[in-house]
């Protein structure tokens, strides 16, 4: 299907804020960007079989947002679990309800997260989760793109270890790791939970399997300073050195996915930058649990590929990337008292994947241009919020949140026109009944 896009009063590309344009999406791809009234079969894409038309009066489009670091199902922990350290948060509230979760928990509470998602512009989501087979189906179901991670925990227990290993090339065998370029908009990643849960032969293992069938490496590091003294403590480096002593850097450092990477020394954002990989700042997460404030800074200096997310709703407690951008930049300007750190337009890169191509093999892509997929969000520069419009990106970045948000674009198809989601009702419903027996499950023991 082609799509016409006519008269958006802004376009927010690569190259800068456009007025007064319209935008020509031909099947996947966004093929022109023009000024406005130029017909859709003028220019370079001569696309002149239109079938859909939307206007963009009183719209501004940007690129989808890119959500790199979540636990999606865990929605249906929102709430559950608040104001406590990170350790006793895990091991007394979370680790004890997700054992309680079964596959249709998992596929519910992930459809309600892609809602909520897909509401607040997030076109693309990186999971990290259990029961695989229903994280897939499920975004499939929402029509988001989405990598689904193979979560891995051993806790030091090889028998533990080899039954993960045994599930995760059953579930390879069975799904098959779609090759980069293969048009899924759901593909599998490794993900390793973090070096206090897996032992170095389970990471190994992973990083080999991610090197083999060219997957990306998805994990936890350095999200606190108890992570790093038992690393120290464990095996007598911390965490970056750990993978890199063990091999996991070499064989898939410039496909690996860190979240939180807070806790790092000049030894490790030195490992960061020359591995290539790609680090993901949490702001709301963090904050919310005290575990530090990234170094920004210090990654940018060295050139760092990064992204952003909110991580879980159970400590976050929401998906909205809006929201993330805010945080994520006001945080930076607060630790290191300069205002001028992370700013809006840099802020917005990062959200929309733009200062990162560890997906792009998979048609996930960064900044709004012509000839990129067409993921893409149109927001309500008519809102209040966003009123008056000195600085659209300023505006995005400080003052924007989910409800500003009116329709939503992702590989060509519509996911929300003019604030509307399929099956929201069915979704919200069947995950709070999820909800529910899982909290009673958890309680009972």
């Amino acid at each position: 299907m082609n799509t016409l896009i006519e008269n958006l009063d802004y376009v927010v590309t690569d190259t800068g804020v456009l007025e007064n344009r319209s935008i020509v999406i031909e099947g996947a791809r966004i093929t022109s960007i023009r000024p406005a009234g130029s017909g859709a079969g003028a220019g370079s894409s001569g696309v002149s079989d239109v079938s859909r038309t939307i206007s963009g009066t009183g719209r501004a489009a940007l690129a989808g947002l890119k959500n790199a670091h979540t636990h999606a199902a865990m929605t249906l922990l929102r709430g559950y679990g608040d104001d406590m350290r990170l350790q006793p948060w895990l091991e007394n509230l979370i680790w004890p309800a997700e054992g309680k979760l079964t596959p249709e928990d998992v596929y519910w509470g992930t459809r309600l997260a892609a809602i909520e998602m897909i509401r607040s512009g997030t076109t693309f989501a990186h999971d990290m989760y259990f029961y695989p087979a229903e994280v897939v189906r499920a975004f499939r179901d929402s029509g988001m793109r989405a990598a689904v991670g193979l979560a891995l925990f051993d806790f030091g227990d090889p028998e533990n270890r080899r039954g993960q290993q045994k599930n995760v090339e059953s579930f390879l065998r069975e799904y098959g790791a779609a090759p980069p370029g293969a048009g899924d908009r759901v593909f599998l990643t490794m993900a390793p939970h973090s070096v206090y849960t897996c032992s170095p032969e389970l990471l190994v293992w992973a990083a080999e399997v991610a090197e083999a069938q060219g997957l990306v490496y998805h994990t936890h590091m350095n999200e606190t300073q108890q992570e790093v003294d038992q690393c120290l403590s464990a095996h007598g480096v911390r965490p970056f050195v750990h993978l890199d002593s063990i091999g996991v850097l070499e064989r898939v450092g410039s496909r690996t996915v860190a979240a939180h990477t807070i806790w790092l020394d000049e030894a490790e954002l030195d490992l960061v930058s020359g591995h290539g990989v790609t680090v993901v700042h949490n702001p709301a997460s963090n904050m919310k649990l005290s575990s530090g404030c990234f170094p920004w800074k210090e990654l940018h200096e060295r050139g760092a590929r990064m992204l952003l997310a909110p991580d879980g709703v159970a400590s976050n407690n929401s998906l909205d990337m809006f929201d993330e951008m805010k945080l994520a930049a006001l945080l930076q300007k607060h630790h290191y008292g300069d205002p001028t750190l992370l700013p809006a337009e840099e802020t917005l890169a990062v959200a929309t994947g733009a200062r990162s191509t560890v997906f792009g093999s998979h048609g996930v892509g960064g900044a709004l241009a012509e000839g990129g997929p067409a993921d893409l969000v149109l927001v309500d520069v008519t809102a209040p919020r966003m009123t008056p419009s000195h600085n659209l990106v300023s505006n995005l970045v400080y003052a924007a949140d989910s409800s500003v948000v009116d329709t939503v674009i992702c590989d060509g198809e519509l996911l929300m026109e003019h604030g509307s989601v399929a099956e929201e009702e069915t979704v919200v419903a069947e995950a709070s009944r999820c909800a529910a027996e899982l909290v009673r499950r958890a309680r009972s023991g």
